[in-house]
């Protein structure tokens, strides 16, 4: 009877705080994303670089931090990817430069360089730039032509145009990718097809799954399935990640929402990585597939980096 009586209090007791957490998360989420006109601000700027595997001009986005017109320093850079269904323009809508200028006049998180790409090979940048609408506007379509392997393939691209107009630090402890769903895929299979590049990794709520098996039936065994129509970028994914495990990065962080429909496909990647034993740092919250947890990681990742 006591410790039937102890496991429902403390059940009791998890169910009045749980609220409580979310509203601290909500309350430290808000304070991050608002805009304090009182500390030194970073800069937000859109250019182009040339898509040598494109034969084209590529739109990016990117946030310079406070001090960077004032000096002449050299800055670590953080590979930032949004959705599908997101173009360059996401991140900054959604309050990525707030979240950088506060964490930064904080002292939590270093000075950093944030490129935030287009992902969509077919665009040369967001329609609501071009005013040409997007051909492919439905979840089947738009995921066909973002697991072509095209957009990690041709990566290496906007690393040479950042390292070459930007004021970088070109060594691999001073690079790191992150991407939210569909971006933290390709922060995934980018980071080991070029695992000598990046030493931080963060994968938010993200998928894993090369082959068009469906969720419901994905399986450790089969969670990386190749065909001889598979890309390069995925035709050897444990290898990759076995070379790029022998020198671990110094930080692979994973996030997801016991909510996100993308949950168990995340659990069984886990479980492949304790299989191979690598190291990790796994955050689960609260929530489903939303901004709110997109933004809460970056919050919390930022801070990690450099």
């Amino acid at each position: 009877m006591k410790r039937l009586f102890f496991f429902l209090t403390l059940a009791f007791a998890c169910l009045l705080t749980a609220p409580q957490a979310n509203a601290q998360t909500e309350k430290v989420r808000e304070h991050y994303l608002s805009y304090e006109s009182q500390i030194p601000h970073g800069t937000v700027v859109y250019t182009w670089y040339f898509s040598k595997s494109l034969n084209c001009q590529r739109r990016l986005a990117v946030y310079l931090p406070p001090s960077y017109f004032s000096g002449k320093d050299y800055y670590p850079v953080l590979y930032l990817l949004h959705g599908t269904f997101g173009d360059e323009q996401n991140w900054v809508k959604r309050g990525c430069a707030n979240i950088m200028d506060n964490l930064i006049a904080e002292g939590r998180a270093k000075e950093m360089i944030v490129i935030m790409p287009n992902t969509n090979m077919w665009q040369q940048a967001c329609s609501e730039f071009t005013g040409i609408p997007d051909p492919y506007s439905d979840g089947k379509s738009a995921t066909e032509h973002l697991t072509d392997g095209r957009f990690e393939e041709s990566f290496s691209e906007i690393i040479s145009f950042t390292e070459k107009y930007f004021r970088t630090i070109t060594k691999k402890n001073s690079r790191a990718i992150a991407g939210l769903s569909r971006g933290g895929f390709f922060a995934m299979h980018i980071s080991h097809y070029l695992n000598s590049l990046f030493d931080y990794v963060g994968l938010f709520s993200p998928t894993y799954a090369t082959s068009g098996i469906d969720r419901q039936e994905l399986t450790t065994a089969n969670l990386f399935t190749t065909s001889k129509r598979t890309p390069k970028v995925y035709k050897n994914v444990e290898k990759d990640l076995k070379r790029q495990f022998q020198t671990p990065p110094a930080l692979y962080w994973i996030a997801i929402g016991s909510d996100d429909f993308l949950y168990r496909e995340n659990q069984l990647f886990l479980k492949k990585m304790n299989e191979w034993k690598y190291p990790y740092i796994y955050h689960e919250s609260e929530g489903g597939h939303s901004w709110e947890n997109w933004q809460d990681y970056l919050i919390l990742f930022a801070p990690q980096l450099f």
